[in-house]
Order: structure tokens, then sequence, then C-alpha cells
């Protein structure tokens, strides 16, 4: 089985910061990829696609941290 994905309000709020064009593509390419197992990449344009890699990495660290006991997911690099 594999690790349950955290979605932080980090990730929400840089999801929401996006233009109205992009927040719908970057949205469908984190399902793809985290729901679905596809990999997004040929969906998104070439910015999209860098807002994304950003975008994935804040789920992948948060991931992370979520697997420790200490990690408060109300609280980001950010805050």
């Amino acid at each position: 089985m594999r690790t349950p994905i955290i979605i932080t309000p980090r990730v929400i709020d840089t999801i929401n910061s996006l233009s109205e064009a992009d927040r719908g593509p970057i949205t469908n390419a984190l399902s793809m990829e985290f729901i679905l197992g596809q990999n997004p990449e040929q969906t998104l344009t070439p910015i999209q696609n860098i807002v994304y890699a950003i975008i994935r990495f804040y789920v992948n660290q948060d991931t992370e941290r979520g697997s420790s006991s200490s990690f408060d997911p109300r609280r980001s690099a950010l805050s």
C-alpha cells in the first residue's frame, strides 16, 4: 500500500494563487499523478510544467514530513 498523500494549506494556497487558466490544468495534473498514477506532463504547457514541478515538490515534501510524528499540517516552511 502506498503512503497517503498529504495536501497542506501551503499547496492549496499556492494553487488558489494561480490564474484561473492555470488552476484547472495544475489541479488535474495533481489528480492524474497522485490519484491515477499517470504522467501529466503532456497535458501541461512548459510554464505549467514548471509550476507543477514546484507544487509536486511541496506535496512530496509535506507527505514525507507527515510520516514523522511531529508533523503539524497547519505549519509549512512558508509560515
